[in-house]
């Protein structure tokens, strides 16, 4: 047994014909020619290196009464994989006769595939009663094959029988029929529209681009401006929404309709910017939007946190006496919520004619995002008198996201303990949603050992580990505990929640050699004040100890200046911010789709001057990019001058690699006067005189 499995383990490992013929002759050495499963693996390793005549010799080894459903497979899958199909079906017989009880659904299929290439329907149908017999016919694999193989034979009567019998339809399975449909020929634009439908509803991308060509090649694309709408709504379904844009600008008939379908398809998928810039397209064309158009767009807004867009939206229905449905109005709480402004988003809900479960949950939520806005007491009493007002007004009862919002609004709040009790006296058995919104408040508010308690739940549900691991491994870098940080990402390495960190060096040839890429990025300047207001907020919150009365003599009267400009921030600026952030945020992601990195010149700034002066890392400080500057050399001031490179998410391995090849490339061997090693904190480089 021990040999056996040694062999079987080598066997899994070699590639080389020569190597498995080497193993196959120490298998006859020493008497274990007769074991079923080395002889199976043998044959299966004949026929990976297309040799069917060694594989046949292998199986013919086996003994008869040995051979079980594995061996049979293997030997029938050579065959059928070399097109031999007459061998085909004498092997299938044959292990009919020799062996009782090995029909399976993988080697029905083989004699389908065999009765398909020898073009024998009478065996094919036997086949497929041998199938029925067996209780196999509706197989995730059979049933394609027979859908198939009566397609193939023009018998598209059977094959839509075989087909009608299918609860759970496949892709693969409508693929097959649509392949046997349009190997009919297909003579109008109504069956090609059926077969587009089809695809979009089961997502099938592939099987869908096939169909949207074979109405190209029939000419019947341009003759349907239904069937151009259908293609546009089948490519957003698979998420396709290149292609489908591309159909799109090429239809001669876009009606409200198509333009809803491409609006909507890009709000869904997170590409919110494109999303709108359809939208703004669709009025320059003088196409009315109708209510779904509209929901679709606001969807957008609060993905970009933009109010001022979200705003015209609201105005231009108003103006145009657009009636809303409870869609609408729901996405306009959510909208204004994302955006900081909680009283508008009140305001839309005591507007409604007619409110559910939905809209309460939009509303809940709208006091939950908002709860550390500077204004915690009372957004937590209109939360819980919401919250009961639900079930003692209107019957409705709170399901697992109304509690996770109560829980995540009196957390951010700072209500931690009220959250955990909250959580306790659920009548419901506590979701992770639920104890997900507490893990966070417990890292808002530095909670060390509520967090452990809590991730210990979440790990115990199943949750998503790597999730709960980051943000376990957040709070105790945030209390300074750095051994369990490194303990919590030693539990990752070993679990596989790993990135790259290294790079080769034809990685970094790739590097030197890169395209340069001109971009552009909008709202710099909005960017630019919502990093002071960011910046500006969080250090004044920092430094306020040390600036009481009699210490600001300690500060300098830039810094006090700045300052000054600081506590005019209010906590609705800071949310402002945020959502410009959040803005950016798309815009960057939307630009990192078509490069690697963005790089950009950077100059020196005397130190004066840098409080009123834009900063060179503010994109990659207030996004939260991986970035490094590297010195290329210094200006006529002797100031340095560099180059950023700015990477997306996780790409630090990225930026990395390219900062090496520039330093490479442009090595700086001046140094300030006085400078600091990073990697050596106790020492002071300095090569000034002593006075």
């Amino acid at each position: 047994m021990n040999r056996t499995n040694g062999l079987l383990t080598i066997l899994t490992q070699i590639k080389a014909l020569r190597h498995t013929q080497q193993l196959h002759a120490n298998v006859i050495v020493h008497g274990l020619e007769e074991e079923v499963v080395l002889g199976s693996s043998l044959t299966n390793s004949y026929i990976q290196s297309n040799r069917l005549d060694l594989a046949t010799a292998s199986f013919d080894r086996i003994p008869p009464r040995k051979r079980n459903r594995y061996s049979w497979n293997t030997i029938l899958s050579g065959y059928s994989k070399s097109k031999n199909h007459c061998e085909s079906l004498r092997l299938y017989n044959r292990m009919r006769r020799e062996c009782d009880g090995v029909v399976d659904s993988f080697n029905l299929v083989f004699a389908i595939k065999a009765c398909v290439g020898l073009g024998v329907l009478e065996n094919g149908v036997l086949i497929h009663g041998l199938a029925m017999k067996n209780g196999l016919d509706k197989d995730a694999y059979v049933a394609p094959s027979l859908v198939e193989m009566y397609g193939e034979f023009g018998r598209m009567e059977d094959a839509q029988k075989v087909f009608d019998e299918i609860t759970l339809r496949s892709s693969v399975l409508w693929g097959v029929l649509m392949k046997g449909e349009a190997g009919l020929g297909v003579d109008n634009a109504l069956t090609l529209i059926c077969l587009v439908k089809a695809c979009g509803n089961v997502f099938a991308g592939k099987e869908g681009k096939s169909v949207h060509g074979l109405s190209i090649r029939r000419g019947f694309i341009d003759q349907s401006g239904y069937l151009q709408a259908s293609v546009v709504d089948m490519y957003v379904k698979c998420r396709l929404l290149d292609n489908a844009r591309e159909m799109f600008e090429t239809s001669v008939d876009k009606n409200v309709v198509m333009w809803t379908t491409l609006v909507s398809g890009f709000a869904k998928c997170e590409r919110a910017v494109e999303a709108f810039d359809l939208f703004r397209q669709m009025l320059r064309e003088s196409v009315l939007p109708n209510q779904c158009t509209l929901a679709a767009v606001l969807v957008s807004c609060s993905s970009l946190g933009s109010q001022r867009h979200g705003r015209s939206v609201h105005g231009y229905m108003i103006r145009n006496e657009i009636e809303m449905d409870a869609v609408n109005f729901t996405s306009f709480i959510d909208m204004y919520a994302r955006c900081g402004n909680i009283q508008m988003a009140r305001k839309v809900f005591d507007t409604m004619p007619e409110r559910n479960v939905i809209s309460w949950s939009s509303m809940i939520n709208a006091f939950g995002i908002n709860g550390s806005s500077g204004f915690h007491s009372g957004n937590i009493k209109e939360g819980r008198k919401q919250f009961a007002s639900m079930t003692s007004d209107y019957g409705i009862a709170p399901e697992e996201e109304h509690y996770a919002c109560m829980v995540d609004l009196l957390g951010r709040a700072g209500e931690v303990g009220e959250a955990k009790s909250f959580i306790d006296n659920m009548p419901v058995k506590p979701m992770a949603s639920a104890w997900g919104a507490l893990l966070n408040a417990c890292r808002i508010h530095k909670n060390v050992d509520l967090a452990e308690e809590i991730a210990e739940k979440l790990l115990a549900m199943g949750s998503n580990e790597s999730s709960v691991y980051v943000l376990l491994s957040n709070i105790y870098a945030d209390a300074g505990m750095w051994e369990m940080v490194n303990s919590v990402r030693s539990k990752m390495g070993m679990k596989g929640y790993t990135k790259p960190m290294g790079l080769s060096a034809i990685e970094c040839i790739v590097f030197i050699n890169a395209q340069v890429v001109e971009i552009v990025v909008p709202e710099l300047e909005e960017m630019r004040a919502a990093h002071v207001v960011s910046i500006g907020s969080v250090a004044l919150r920092s430094l306020t100890p040390y600036c009481e009365a009699g210490k600001n003599s300690k500060l300098s009267y830039d810094t006090r200046t700045s300052f000054a400009i600081f506590r005019s921030f209010s906590a609705s600026d800071y949310i402002s911010s945020q959502c410009i952030r959040r803005r950016l945020m798309e815009y960057h992601l939307y630009i990192f789709k078509n490069v690697d990195v963005i790089v950009t010149p950077t100059t020196g700034n005397r130190f004066v001057k840098q409080n009123s002066q834009l900063l060179h890392f503010w994109t990659a400080n207030l996004l939260g990019f991986p970035a490094i500057s590297v010195p290329v050399g210094y200006d006529k001031e002797g100031l340095p001058i560099g180059l950023q490179i700015m990477g997306r998410p996780w790409a630090e391995a990225t930026v990395l690699g390219l900062a090496a090849a520039v330093e490479e490339l442009a090595p700086v061997t001046k140094k300030p006067a006085v400078f600091h090693d990073v990697l050596n904190t106790n020492r002071v480089h300095t090569d000034l005189p002593e006075k």
